[in-house]
C-alpha cells in the first residue's frame, strides 16, 4: 500500500473530471461512503444532502452503520434501512470487531472511494482497520455535546495494493447542495419513482399538489414518513434560493 504523507511532488499532467463534490471536495470518485454511529446521533438531512451531491455526479453512495458493537446501533441500523433501503447499499460494520469489514472490502475493491460523514463517526478508524494499523488519528466525542472532535484536516488519498483508492476527509455537520430548480428535487429521491407516474399531475413536485400519489404512499407507509418529512423541509429551501437566485 503507497500512503504518501508530508511529501513533496510535481505536477506531470492534468486529467480531467469525470465526476466531483464540493464538500467533501474530490473529484473522479467512483462511490461514496457515508459512515454513521450511534453516537454522534446521526444527522439524516446530511445524509439525504450527501446522497443528492452524489446523485448529482453520477457517483454510488453506499451507508455504512459504523459501532455495530455499541449500544443503540440496532435503533440506528432499523432507521437507515428504513429509510434508504431503496436508495443505497447499506452495511452494518464494526471496526471494533471487524463486522461487515470484508463485506465492505469486496464492494469497494478497485474503485475510488470517499469517505464522508460527521466527525467521530469512525471513519479514521475505519481506514485503521482496512489498513491493519493505526495510521490515521482518530477523533473522540465532546463530552458536553456528543458531537465529534474534528481530527482529520484535509483530504489525504490512500492506494491499496489492489488498487481501491480511499479518500479519508474532513467531518462536518453542515452541508448546502447545490443550486438547482426546485422541480428537479425530487428527480433525486428515486423512492418516489415508483409512484410519481401515478400523480395527478404530470409535473407535480409532491409538495403540495392534491391527487399526489407520492403522499398517498407515505401516507400508506411504501415511503418512509421521515424522509418525505425532509424532503419537504429541503424543498422549500431550495425553492427560496431558487427565487433569489438573481
Amino acid at each position: 500500500m503507497d500512503i504518501a504523507l508530508d511529501k513533496e511532488g510535481i505536477i506531470e499532467n492534468v486529467l480531467p473530471r469525470k465526476t466531483q463534490l464540493v464538500r467533501p471536495l474530490v473529484s473522479n470518485m467512483d462511490a461514496i461512503v457515508i459512515v454513521l454511529a450511534p453516537l454522534p446521533r446521526p444527522d439524516m438531512m446530511l445524509v439525504d444532502k450527501l446522497i443528492i451531491g452524489a446523485y448529482e455526479n453520477g457517483i454510488d453512495p453506499i451507508i455504512c452503520v459504523n459501532k455495530a458493537d455499541m449500544e443503540g446501533a440496532d435503533k440506528v441500523v432499523d432507521a437507515v434501512v428504513d429509510d434508504y433501503k431503496e436508495i443505497a447499499d447499506i452495511l452494518v460494520i464494526s471496526t471494533q470487531t471487524n463486522q461487515g469489514i470484508p463485506e465492505l472490502m469486496e464492494k469497494i475493491k478497485g474503485k475510488f472511494i470517499c469517505l464522508a460523514g460527521q466527525s467521530a463517526v469512525g471513519k479514521s478508524s475505519l481506514i485503521n482497520c482496512i489498513l491493519g494499523v493505526d495510521k490515521m488519528k482518530t477523533g473522540e466525542l465532546s463530552k458536553k455535546s456528543d458531537r465529534g472532535k474534528n481530527t482529520t484536516r484535509h483530504v489525504e488519498i490512500i492506494t491499496l495494493d489492489d488498487g481501491t483508492k480511499i479518500a479519508d476527509t474532513c467531518g462536518f455537520s453542515k452541508l448546502e447542495i447545490p443550486l438547482f430548480d426546485p422541480a428537479k428535487l425530487s428527480t433525486y429521491y428515486t423512492d418516489f419513482d415508483e409512484y410519481a407516474p401515478q400523480c395527478q399531475f404530470r409535473c407535480c413536485n409532491h409538495y403540495k399538489e392534491v391527487n399526489c400519489a407520492v403522499k398517498r404512499a407515505v401516507e400508506q407507509g411504501k415511503i418512509a414518513k421521515s424522509r418525505y418529512e425532509r424532503y419537504l423541509q429541503l424543498f422549500t429551501h431550495v425553492e427560496k434560493r431558487w427565487s433569489k437566485r438573481f
